[in-house]
Parts: structure tokens; C-alpha cells; sequence
């Protein structure tokens, strides 16, 4: 009897087999019907009714026929009272089983990705896939110069499901033979699948929009303990992106299970990535003058090899720093400069083209793929100077500071002039006016002609805080017609003057205050202000449709430009805004605060906010943010105006760095048009890094031919993926830019940001001034479709910690897929099986119908009825 214990785990899951040993082990049991206690002694007493029945035949019969006849009829009543209470047999075997092996399949988004294989490795890898080259065996040293049905770069999913039909691998029959086969896809979430019948695998999609890898491993455990898996195959690229548990843990509880995972990484880990992130190229350049341009880019999956960065002025290279050792990183910089020349400056292509190169560095003989990407940007050439005429009242310390800057500017040729200041002093010469110390009771005594010539021989205005009079009603109108012919002017309001001396002037509201691209009214301020409504210290904030401009970049990077200037308060309909609170690191990084500013009633139509102040507002009806530093074009020229005068303040540790650069950046913007020409179409983006999901807004400002406001309700533009397929149909689409309400020459269209790549915006409104701007859509971190490779290391640390220390994890490449079956070592689960036979089936009344027949051929036979 011990033996057949032994063995009997051997036959546990034959029936036949099973059965016969039931018949030892078993015992019966009723199911319902009659009880036994009852159907017994009915039976007895039908038996002892037919002794007593065929006892009557003697006559009739003889001893033998009565004997059988008398048999055969208890045994009729016999079979019927033994199926009047529905017998079972019932056995109990146990044993063991071996537990089933788990494949877990990705079919998220990120398997869809088309991986670039530069080295021979990779390339065979993909051959032994498609089943082109015999498996278990060593790789060619050279690299596959025919590989038949390969596709030139095939997805990662198209790779794994040629591994996994493959049948020279023969993967998942194999691992049968280790124990029954569970299969499932995973992405968003895990779904079961026919383990059976494989030939779904052909058809797999990559369609999932995340990977939860974790969780669909970790949901394999969530079953009773001898239910879970002896194994896990995980088919993955290792793209880990929305699991709430991490690859840490999920290792952890696998080992602690003692179930390895054997992970096939599908993909190549083999090639890198370069992201060109910007390039800081300037709207304009100074002839023979230096010119810097900051290039930040990112680097991933490069070991070794060298970068190569070239800047090209139209066709023509004119900076390049070559062999640059290559390392990875996520915000790598370089900064190129070069001297524009004449060449440049009679160069038809006015632009600035940036490209980075990264060639990878590798095995001796073996030549890796380059990465290349690049920019190209407008900008134009000054060739000459700019003159520029300063007038103030008293020497602020902005004036002070401001004109130490231009005069260590030598693209600048500056003159200077204080209406409060010491004449004879200002007499003395350079860098002083001497003609506007020509005066008469506080007003300039130039006739209209001398001060019109005097004027045009500058090209940009600077007028800070001077006295209204000072400028007679003829010579106002002589600086707005300076404007208009293509002259600039910047004016830094005061708290004395102006420009509330522009509106009070001779009775009425006097020209300069006409060019200015904001409506305001006279406002006095106290010679000792308290803290009031015009005095509560503040850092101004980007204008939304800023923050990529060149005027108020005082950092390269955009990120850390904008973590200098202030955050604008949110408001609703019925809130009062209040300055958000900075943290004590953001406080350390912001500009110092302004401690006042001048109110602006409205923006003039088709002007443009560069600044704007955190919390105050304009007054209803605009209730728009309060503009502190806007301009437009009046006719041919460019007008600034700064709501303040403390930009002294920025100069706090920093010396010139922003202070220099704000009013240099301010002196170019408004004084190049004279030199170089009026741009007609200008187009800007509202953030900083779009991003894929999200969307922003283009602005455009437009001036028609005779350089004003554009008057139309909408205007065309061509949008175009620079990256795309040249046939792709959707390679470019048409945007319409519809004006903003009330304000002439300026328009707005949302743009989605629905694809990721490199884009150009062509707005193309007819005044023979079209205008483009370059753009890159980034993918969120994480995201499915984020370039990447494959995530080796971690699949590999994942694998070495999962199981036990005779069962360990496994990371495989396609070559080591032919041993993974063998590496998948069986593991068995104790189990006691309860069977039951059930007695009342067909064969029992088989029996029985026999019975009856035979009773009634014997009964025959005797001559009964």
C-alpha cells in the first residue's frame, strides 16, 4: 500500500488511472433522494416479496427457474433502491503540481518606437529575430550586409513578436514543458490572454498610452500562494512610466516570494540623443563688433565620441568649436562668438543658422551613427554706430548709471543733456549738448529748422523725466515727426515731470504724449511718497506674451530668465489680486524690487507689453494688467515707454550685468529701425518650452505700408513640422490669426501642441513683410513616445534582484533568448484533489433496463405472463 502512495502523484491527473485508485481510497456517500437507513429495508422487504412471489410458481416452475427468476428480480429491486439514493464515490488524492510560468507582453505606445541599431550587435539581433540566422550561436564580427526581410529599422514590437513566433526559438512551447502557460499583455493595465492558440501575437498593436509595468507584475501575486507563478517572462523595453509602486519594490516582493522574472529587453540601448534646446541668437548685430551666442543642448546614451558645434551667418560658417568632448546631460552649454564683417552684412540670407553634431564614439572599425540637429534664426546687421540723444531733469541715479553704460558702449555714439542740471558746466563739451543749453525761462530756443536738424542726426530719443515746457509745441511736433520717419524713443517716467508734463503742456495734450504707446493721465506724486498705492515694492512681471523676447532676456536660458522677473497674482471676477508670496530661494534669484511706477490708463491699439506689474490693474473697463514697459511703432519708428526709474536697483551685487543688459537691449530695439528699416510683421510665442498636451497662444503685430496698424479681422499663417516625413499629408497646416478685440494691428490664435518636433510658423499678411518663428514641442517627462532606448541597466538590476539564490532572474538580449527556457526552472505546489464518481449515471440504468429485459425474456421463457 505505501508503494502505490509513492506513485500515486504520477497518475493523480489520469481519469482512468485515477479512478481505479479512487476505488482503493475512496469511500461512497449519497446525494440526496431516499436516505440509505430507509431504502434498505424497503429493499429488503421487495426482496422478501419476491422470495415469497416466485415460492408461489412452484407449481409452474422448476427449483432452477425459480432460483434465477428470483435472482434477477432482486436484483431489480436492489439496483432501483440503491439509485433511489443517488450514490457518489468519492476519493481524496494528493500530491503535486508544477506551478504555472507567467508571460507578461508590453504593448504600450513606447514599443511602437523605431530604434535606430548603429552597431553590428544590434543589427544581428534584429536578424536573429526575424529568424535569419541560427540561434545559440556566436554573432559575425562584421556587420549583416544582407539581411533579407528585415525592416530597415523595425519597431521594438515588431522585433519581440518575430522572437516570440520565431520557430526556431520556439519560446513559449517550451516553456510549457515547464509548467501551464499563463499569457497577458500589459500597458495601462494587464489583460489575459489565449496561451493556447498564439496566433494573436501576429496581430499585436502598440497602442497602450502608458507602461504599468509593476502593476501588472505585482497583480500575478495577488492569488492564493500555491497559485502563483514558478516564473515571469517579461517582454519589455523597460519603459517604466505610471506605476504607483516602484522597480525597487517591485523586486523586493518577488524575492521575497522567491520567483525570479526573466526579462527580455526589447530595443537597443546602443544609440544616443541629442536635443538642441537654444540658441541665443540676437535680432541684430553690430558690424565688426563681437557677437556671443550661447548654445544650449542635451546629450543621452553617448558614450564617449566628440560634439561639433558650427554657426553659420547665411551660408557662410563664421564660428565652430569642434572635437568637444561628448558627455551626457540634460542642459549642456557652449558659447560661440564670432565678428559680423561686411560679408555678413551684404549677405542676402540675413540669418543665423546653429548646428550640433554629436558623433558617438565606439569600437575600432565600427562607425556609429551621428546625431545632428540645428536652428535656424533672423537677424540683421548694423553697420554703423547708433547716436543717441539722452535728456532728463535731474541726474537720477538711472540717468547716473545709465550713462556710464552708453558710454563704454562702442556701438553706441551718446550725447547727454540734464534740464535741472549746472549749464555751464554742460557747456564744457563732450559728452554734454552744448546746443540745448540754449534756453530762454526754462524753455529750449532753437528755431523749428536748427532743432529738426539737431534731432535727426540721432537715431534714438531717450527723455527721462523732463519738464513739460522745456519742449516747445514746435518742437514736440518735431520729435513726433522724428519718429515717424523712422527714428526711436525710449521715455523713463518720473515722479516730477514726465509725462504728466506732456498732458498739462500749453493747456492740452502735446505730441510727444502722441507717440507714446499708452494712454495716461497727469498724476502728482509727494515729494516724500508714504507707502501707498503707487509705493508698495513689487518685481516686475512677463508680459505672457514676453517671455521669449530678446528685450527683457537678461539670462540666456529662458528658464532662468524668467525665474528673475515677478509672478503675476491670479484673479477672478470677484477677487482682489494680491503679489504672490516668493519662497526664500526664488526671492534670492528675482531682480531687486521697484519701489514705484506710473499708472497707465491703456494700452494704445497694436502696442505690445513686455512688463507688467504683479497685482495692479489698468482701470475699468480695460481691467487689464498694468503695462510697466510697452512699445509699438509710431509710423517708421519704435517707441518705448517705462513706467519706472529704479532699474538702478538691479545693479546689487550684479554691477552691469542686467542693468547693462536692459538698456542696452532697450537702446537696439528702439534705435536699429532707423538704421536698418522697420520690421512690418513681428510674431512671438506665449511660453517658454510648449509641451506635448498643452497648448499656447502666437501673437502677431502687424503694420501695413505705411506703418500703421494692420486693419483686417484675421490673417493667415502656415504652420509646418520641420521634422516630419516630406510627403507626410499633414506635414503642414493652415492658422488663422483673428484680431484681438480693440486693439487694431494685433492677433491671436490658440495653437495646440498635439505632436512633439521642431516647427515654423509663417504668418503672411499682405504687406510685403512675412514674418516666421521657430519653435520646438518637447514631450512631458515619462511620456510613452519620449525618444529613449532601451532601459537595460534597470531591467538588469531588476532581474539579479528578483528570485532566490538557486532560482535567480535573468535579463536577456536576443542572442541569449535560446537558453531563457532552460534558465526557467520548474517549481511544484502541494494539492489534495476531492473526487467524486457519481454512481447514478447511464451505465446504472443500463443495468437496470437490462435487468428488466432479461426478466421479461425469462418470464417468456417459463410461459409466464
Amino acid at each position: 500500500m505505501n508503494a502505490l502512495f509513492a506513485i500515486a502523484p504520477q497518475f493523480a491527473d489520469a481519469p482512468l488511472l485515477g479512478l481505479f485508485w479512487g476505488l482503493f481510497t475512496g469511500e461512497p456517500q449519497v446525494r440526496g433522494g431516499i436516505r440509505p437507513e430507509v431504502a434498505i429495508p424497503l429493499g429488503l422487504v421487495a426482496v422478501a416479496a419476491v422470495v415469497v412471489l416466485y415460492a408461489k410458481e412452484a407449481g409452474r416452475l422448476t427449483a432452477a427457474q425459480r432460483l434465477l427468476l428470483t435472482g434477477v428480480r432482486a436484483a431489480i429491486v436492489t439496483v432501483v433502491a440503491f439509485l433511489l439514493t443517488r450514490p457518489v464515490w468519492v476519493s481524496e488524492r494528493a500530491g503535486e503540481r508544477p506551478r504555472p510560468v507567467a508571460v507578461l507582453i508590453d504593448v504600450s505606445q513606447s514599443m511602437d518606437q523605431k530604434d535606430p541599431r548603429p552597431n553590428p550587435d544590434d543589427q544581428w539581433r534584429a536578424a536573429l529575430a526575424f529568424g535569419l540566422i541560427e540561434p545559440g550561436k556566436p554573432f559575425p564580427a562584421h556587420s549583416p550586409a544582407d539581411r533579407g526581410s528585415v525592416p530597415e529599422r523595425p519597431t521594438r514590437l515588431e522585433v519581440a513578436r518575430a522572437a516570440l513566433t520565431n520557430p526556431r526559438l520556439d519560446l513559449l512551447n517550451k516553456l510549457k514543458k515547464t509548467g501551464p502557460l499563463e499569457v497577458s499583455t500589459f500597458g495601462s493595465g494587464r489583460t489575459g490572454r489565449d496561451s493556447g492558440d498564439t496566433a494573436w501575437i501576429k496581430s499585436l498593436t502598440a497602442d497602450q498610452p502608458r507602461t504599468k509595468l509593476v502593476n501588472a507584475a505585482l497583480e500575478l501575486l495577488n492569488r492564493d500562494e500555491n497559485e502563483q507563478p514558478a516564473a515571469v517572462v517579461v517582454v519589455t523595453d523597460g519603459r517604466e512610466n505610471a506605476s504607483d509602486k516602484s522597480l525597487t519594490e517591485l523586486a523586493e516582493r518577488y524575492r521575497a516570494r522567491r520567483i525570479p522574472l526573466h526579462i527580455y529587453g526589447v530595443g537597443s540601448s546602443s544609440f544616443g540623443q541629442l536635443r538642441l534646446r537654444d540658441a541665443g541668437v540676437p535680432e541684430s548685430v553690430f558690424i565688426d563688433d563681437t557677437v556671443a551666442v550661447p548654445v544650449r543642448y542635451a546629450v543621452k546614451g553617448v558614450a564617449g565620441g566628440t560634439v561639433d558645434i558650427v554657426v553659420k551667418f547665411g551660408d557662410r560658417e563664421v564660428a565652430a568649436k569642434r572635437g568637444i568632448p561628448a558627455r551626457g546631460g540634460d542642459d549642456l552649454r557652449e558659447v560661440l562668438t564670432f565678428v559680423p564683417s561686411k560679408e555678413e552684412a551684404g549677405s542676402k540670407k540675413q540669418e543665423i543658422t546653429v548646428t550640433v553634431t554629436v558623433t558617438p564614439g565606439g569600437p575600432a572599425g565600427v562607425v556609429a551613427d551621428a546625431l545632428t540637429d540645428s536652428t535656424t534664426k533672423p537677424t540683421q546687421v548694423v553697420t554703423k554706430k547708433l547716436k543717441v540723444l539722452v535728456v532728463d531733469g535731474l541726474p537720477r541715479k538711472d540717468f547716473q548709471f545709465l550713462q556710464r553704460a552708453l558710454l563704454r558702449d562702442r556701438r553706441v555714439d551718446a550725447r547727454f543733456f540734464l534740464t535741472e542740471g549746472d549749464r555751464e558746466a554742460m557747456k564744457s563739451g563732450y559728452p554734454w549738448l552744448l546746443e540745448f543749453t540754449r534756453q530762454l525761462n526754462g524753455t529750449l530756443s532753437l528755431e523749428r529748422e536748427e532743432f529738426r536738424k539737431l534731432v535727426n542726426e540721432y537715431d534714438l530719443l531717450i527723455l527721462g523725466d523732463v519738464p513739460g515746457k522745456f519742449f516747445s509745441r514746435e518742437h514736440q511736433q518735431v520729435i513726433k515727426e522724428f519718429v515717424a520717419e523712422g527714428g526711436g524713443m525710449v521715455h523713463i517716467a518720473g515722479k516730477w515731470n514726465g509725462p504728466s508734463g506732456w498732458l498739462t503742456a500749453d493747456g492740452g495734450q502735446a505730441s510727444v504724449a502722441d507717440v507714446l504707446p499708452v494712454e495716461l493721465k497727469p498724476v502728482k506724486f509727494a515729494i516724500q511718497p508714504p507707502q501707498g498705492r503707487y509705493y508698495q515694492p513689487f518685481v516686475p512681471a512677463l508680459a505672457p506674451t514676453a517671455t521669449r523676447n530678446p528685450l527683457v532676456a537678461l539670462e540666456d536660458d529662458p528658464l532662468d530668465n524668467a525665474d528673475l522677473w515677478g509672478r503675476t497674482a491670479p484673479t477672478g471676477p470677484n477677487d482682489t489680486p494680491s503679489a504672490p508670496e516668493p519662497s526664500r530661494e526664488t526671492k534670492k534669484k528675482q531682480l531687486q524690487p521697484i519701489e514705484w511706477y506710473y499708472p497707465v490708463t491703456r494700452l494704445k491699439p497694436g502696442a505690445e507689453t513686455f512688463l507688467v506689474h504683479p497685482t495692479a490693474r489698468t482701470p475699468e473697463p480695460d481691467n487689464r494688467p498694468m503695462p510697466l514697459l510697452a512699445g509699438h511703432y509710431y509710423g517708421k519708428g519704435y517707441v518705448l515707454f517705462c513706467a519706472f526709474d529704479d532699474t538702478w536697483k538691479w545693479r546689487f551685487n550684479e554691477a552691469d550685468r542686467y542693468f547693462g543688459r536692459f538698456w542696452s537691449q532697450c537702446v537696439y530695439l528702439a534705435g536699429v529701425p532707423r538704421a536698418i528699416g522697420t520690421k512690418l510683421t513681428q510674431v512671438s510665442l506665449d511660453t517658454l518650452e510648449p509641451v506635448q498636451g498643452k497648448s499656447g497662444q502666437i501673437y502677431a503685430r502687424v503694420l501695413d505700408e505705411n506703418f500703421k496698424p494692420y486693419a483686417a479681422d484675421e490673417i493667415d499663417a502656415t504652420l509646418e513640422q520641420l521634422d516630419a516625413d516630406p510627403n507626410a499629408r499633414d506635414r503642414t497646416a493652415p492658422v488663422k490669426l483673428r484680431k484681438l478685440h480693440g486693439q487694431d494691428g494685433e492677433f491671436v490664435a490658440p495653437l495646440p501642441f498635439n505632436r512633439f518636433g521642431r516647427f515654423k510658423l509663417t504668418v503672411t499678411p499682405n504687406n510685403k513683410s512675412p514674418a516666421h518663428l521657430e519653435y520646438r514641442v518637447n514631450l512631458p517627462p515619462d511620456h510613452e513616445q519620449a525618444p529613449g532606448g532601451l532601459a537595460e541597466l534597470e531591467m538588469m538590476k531588476l532581474a539579479a534582484d528578483s528570485g532566490a539564490a538557486e532560482r535567480p532572474g535573468q535579463f536577456y538580449h536576443e542572442e541569449d533568448l535560446s537558453r531563457l527556457p532552460d534558465d526557467v526552472k520548474p517549481q511544484y505546489t502541494k494539492f489534495t484533489r476531492r473526487d467524486e464518481t457519481v454512481l447514478w449515471n447511464k451505465w446504472w440504468m443500463a443495468l437496470l433496463i437490462g435487468l428488466l429485459s432479461l426478466e421479461w425474456f425469462l418470464r417468456k421463457f417459463c410461459g409466464l405472463s
